[in-house]
């Protein structure tokens, strides 16, 4: 058995999305995308707040870098308003 092995994780850059961060993000499932803001941000997982338009509720939904890289999320993000990044598709 070997002590080393080889293997590829599919990860978030931690340094290009950061907490506090407006995003946009639809799941491959979802009729449309939902805008939010980044809470928590991890190489595996981006969790972000958004409005569900229910009185004064907020939610949250989990980004999973693994989802990101099969291409089930399309997702857009600004941290100053003046440049947008892009992953996936065009919604």
């Amino acid at each position: 058995m070997a002590l080393i092995t080889d293997s590829s994780i599919k990860a978030f850059d931690t340094k290009a999305i950061h907490r506090g961060d407006l995003i946009r993000a639809c799941y491959h499932t979802w009729t449309e995308p939902r805008n939010g803001v980044v809470a928590q941000v991890s190489p595996e997982r981006i969790v972000v707040l958004y409005l569900p338009g229910l009185g004064n509720v907020s939610n949250y939904y989990p980004i999973a870098a693994k989802e990101v890289a099969d291409g089930l999320w399309t997702i857009r993000w600004s941290t100053d308003l003046e440049t947008t990044e892009k992953e996936g598709e065009d919604e």
